[in-house]
């Protein structure tokens, strides 16, 4: 039987907790976990589920985007034994039998007059909840499909003289925009699982980097400046379509940047996911490698094709899979070990996505079919990474800094509590410390304490 490992324990505990005090004190007041990529949503989603399910007398609706997301949280969910309906039409699926339903928030939306007219729901538990605009949550006539959702099952079960049900969000990358979601809507952060946190204990491989030499960069995205910010602002769709352009221009230098990355990754056992700048720089991508063995996704691929080229690539039937940024959550392929980033990313939360697609370990059944996977690798010819490192104190930003060697020791500091070398811009030690709840070093260069407990 599958037990949760301990930092998903506290989650979980964490959770249940807001639930009962919420009952108790009657502010059914919407709440969410940060969990990084790799952490194990799906599995919290299911234990919730199943605790949620022990009185007989409630009924769950777990939401999400994709269809391909609901299936996995749906797999899960059904291997701990939980009996359930899927409400997808883009698995084509619409049943409302059981009182657990899994579905996409499209499909259930556009059914909110017709099979769950009169539906309620104890809670409704949200996946990659940052996809909500809660801004237009706070509205009394919401414009958006989650907007409509949850004002629809609120009132509905207010009319029906019930208990509102209680929203519970997941995500690994708490913002929209720039913005954090914590706030008006979501008033309570319930967890936060970092990536760090994950690798230091042993359950997603460590990453490795390799960057590009002088003459495998391509020389336009030279054009294209991080803005910095939060970290949650990625390039507008006007200046990716700009880089797409610019870059498409560069056709040897792919040819010669793929001639690279298929010979690095030759030895490596699993796939290789690459982010492009465009549809046509992904088809020049394309046309470098091997017929066969790749499969491209963009926003314009059919749902059908979209599971169909997933479905391949974690079968190993191709070894490539092509985007452009729609992969970066909502997707579990343990057998991808190589990141190859050929377009300059804007947001660290979506570089840290991209990256965390790499960095889960392998199932047993992929160890016992032979699959070895010790590390990821990540490969930037853009300076990306480069870029990021300069503006962000991130523990991975700062590992791929040192195995570029861009942090001698004359610019590094020395902690005065363990001895580890951080970057001179360090907020936080990047030491390793087992007696600290996330594995990290407390010592912090750089702080704010709070005005209630102390902390840093």
């Amino acid at each position: 039987m599958y037990k949760l490992r301990d930092y998903q324990q506290k989650v979980h505990d964490s959770t249940l907790k807001h639930m009962r005090e919420t009952y108790k004190s009657g502010k059914f007041e919407p709440a969410f976990s940060s969990v990084t990529v790799g952490g194990g949503k799906t599995v919290l989603i299911a234990f919730l589920v199943k605790q949620i399910m022990q009185n007989k007398d409630n009924s769950v609706l777990v939401l999400a985007r994709q269809g391909e997301l609901v299936a996995q949280n749906a797999d899960d969910a059904r291997a701990i034994g939980i009996k359930l309906s899927i409400f997808s039409a883009s698995l084509n699926q619409k049943s409302t039998y059981y009182p657990v339903i899994f579905g996409t928030e499209g499909t259930v939306g556009r059914a909110l007059g017709n099979e769950f007219k009169d539906r309620t729901f104890t809670a409704i538990l949200i996946d990659e909840c940052h996809h909500i605009d809660w801004q237009d949550c706070l509205l009394d006539e919401p414009e958006t499909q989650y907007g409509k959702i949850l004002k629809h099952f609120n009132d509905t079960a207010k009319s029906q003289g019930k208990k509102p049900p209680i929203p519970i969000g997941y995500t690994g990358s708490p913002f929209r925009d720039s913005e954090s979601i914590y706030g008006p809507y979501w008033k309570k952060q319930l967890s936060d699982v970092s990536t760090y946190e994950l690798i230091n204990k042993g359950f997603l491989v460590p990453p490795i980097f390799g960057f590009a030499d002088d003459d495998q960069q391509y020389e336009s995205m030279s054009n294209f400046e991080i803005r910095g910010g939060d970290g949650a602002q990625d390039f507008t769709s006007k200046e990716l379509a700009a880089m797409g352009r610019a870059v498409c221009k560069e056709q040897t230098k792919t040819q010669q940047i793929m001639q690279e990355v298929v010979a690095r990754t030759k030895s490596r056992d699993g796939g290789t996911m690459i982010t492009c700048a465009s549809k046509k720089h992904c088809e020049q991508v394309a046309e470098c490698l091997p017929e066969g063995t790749w499969g491209i996704i963009t926003d314009s691929t059919s749902t059908k094709k979209r599971m169909e080229i997933l479905s391949d690539i974690k079968s190993g039937k191709i070894e490539y899979i092509i985007q452009i940024g729609c992969l970066s959550t909502g997707f579990n392929a343990p057998s991808l070990s190589t990141s190859v980033i050929l377009r300059k990313i804007g947001s660290l939360t979506l570089l840290i996505q991209l990256i965390g697609r790499v960095l889960r370990i392998l199932k047993p059944e992929q160890i016992e079919q032979g699959l070895v996977k010790k590390d990821a690798l990540v490969l930037d010819f853009t300076d990306t990474l480069d870029a990021m490192g300069s503006i962000y104190d991130d523990p991975i930003l700062q590992q791929a800094m040192e195995q570029k060697g861009k942090a001698p020791a004359g610019e590094q500091i020395e902690c005065p509590l363990c001895a580890t070398l951080n970057s001179e811009y360090a907020v936080r030690c990047i030491g390793q410390e087992q007696t600290s709840e996330d594995g990290r070093c407390e010592h912090y260069f750089m702080f704010n304490e709070c005005g209630n407990c102390g902390a840093h």
